[in-house]
């Protein structure tokens, strides 16, 4: 079963504090940076894949998959992923997806 947030050890996952501070950059400004990144990039590869799906005439998303993320989230993040996970849908089905723009609205 996968480790919850909960149970995880923040202390094997932390730099040393002087090499933060030392940056002058927050550890948890980047860890967002990189969060904010990588959600980008999930959201253009979930619009290619609709695109795809479209274009082979298929329905652009199913219930059953998104039902699937959803259940990943909530597993591994309690009740708050599943909002999470929501978001992370919301972003994808954005009104620049159905005019074709690669923005990201943010």
């Amino acid at each position: 079963m996968p480790e919850t947030v909960q149970n995880v050890d923040a202390s094997r996952l932390r730099p040393a504090v002087s090499a933060t501070v030392a940056d002058g950059v927050g550890e948890l400004d980047r860890l967002d940076e990189q969060l904010i990144a990588q959600l980008v990039l999930r959201v253009h590869c979930a619009r290619d894949q609709q695109l795809s799906r479209r274009a082979a005439g298929l329905p652009a998303t199913t219930l059953a998959e998104e039902t699937a993320m959803m259940r990943q989230y909530a597993t591994r993040l309690g009740q708050p992923g599943v909002g999470i996970a929501l978001a992370i849908l919301a972003l994808s089905r954005s009104a620049a997806h159905a005019t074709g723009s690669a923005e990201v609205p943010l």
